[in-house]
Formats: C-alpha cells, structure tokens, sequence
C-alpha cells in the first residue's frame, strides 16, 4: 500500500511544481510586458481629404486631360478621314474602298488600344502614389501614437467599433497636412 502511495504522490507533486513554476514565469511576463493602447487611424480618409493627395491627383489630372487631348485629335482625324472616305465612296472601285476602310479600322482598333494602355497608366500611377502617401501616414500615424503612448495601431477600416478617444485620425491628417509631403510622378511610357 505504501509503494501506491508513492507512486501517487510523485506525479501530483511534480505537476505541482511545474504549476508552482508556470505562474511564476506568468508573473514576470506581465511585470515586464506593456498594457495594449490601441490607436485607430482612418488612412483612407486622410488619403481622400489630405493635400497632398489633391495636389498628386490635381497634376495627374492634368496629364490626363493632355493625354486625352492628343487622343481626342487622333479621334478626329480618323474620324475626318472616314467622312471622306464615304463622300469618295461612289467614285472609288469596291476593293480600293474596301480596303482604305480596312486602313482606317486598323488605325481606330490601334487608337482604342492607346486610350486603353494609357488609362492602365494611369491607374498604376494614381496606385503607386496613394502607395506612396499611405506609408507615410502610417510613418506619421506612429509617432502620434509613440507620442500619446499608444503601442498597437489599426487602419479604420478592419476595426468594427472603438472608443473615439483611440482615433488619432484628425492629428495624423493636420501632420500628413503640414508635412508638405510630394510625391514625384513618373509616368512610363515604354508599357
């Protein structure tokens, strides 16, 4: 009986000790580990309202309506050729008009492309940038919160409910604002 005992008691006293241990080293984890302060920026809010958004998308704007311009005379010159072409329908054979109409669809589907190929440009730059401008308001929205002693940050928009004394979205936006931030706009045109 006594062997049982013994056997018994061994195993409950090293779980024991492990236990004894286990709150120990939970104990000193929490001593020296920080409490979570959540900050909660709105970027996508200070991507759409910032200045230097409005001043990268007003110049894009620009180069976009200059793209659109050499488009829109490319358009109407085909479109000139392709009245002139019909007025000279009557007097041309059936093969030479065929094949001049042939001329001028190619030269349409081509425009078309062009216009398609820019637009993709464009999008890829305007992605680039926000790009650009997102990692420095993340830049700034961590020291606003380093600052008011805030240790976990999340964007906005993956954040279902929280207490509005966590967003620092106004102070990053009146920074991001004050930063004079710029950011170069390179357009490719090899793609």
């Amino acid at each position: 009986m006594l062997k049982l005992t013994t056997i018994m008691f061994i195993p409950a006293f090293v779980a024991g000790v492990i236990s004894l241990s286990a709150g120990i080293l939970v104990a000193q984890a929490q001593d020296t580990m920080p409490t979570a302060a959540i900050a909660v920026v709105d970027v996508t809010h200070i991507l759409n309202v910032s200045e230097p958004w409005k001043n990268a998308e007003k110049e894009m704007k620009g180069r976009v309506s200059d793209v659109q311009k050499e488009i829109n005379v490319k358009r109407d010159t085909l479109k000139a050729k392709a009245e002139e072409l019909k007025k000279q329908q009557t007097i041309l054979a059936p093969d030479v008009f065929q094949q001049k109409a042939k001329e001028i669809q190619i030269q349409q589907r081509t425009l078309q492309r062009e216009a398609q190929v820019s637009n993709a440009k464009i999008n890829d730059v305007l992605a680039q940038i926000r790009g650009r401008l997102r990692g420095v308001i993340v830049k700034l929205s961590a020291k606003v919160a380093s600052e008011r002693k805030m240790n976990i940050g999340f964007d906005r928009a993956n954040v279902i409910f929280f207490d509005k004394t966590t967003d620092i979205t106004a102070e990053v936006l009146k920074r991001f604002n004050a930063s004079k931030t710029k950011v170069e706009i390179t357009v490719d045109k090899k793609k």
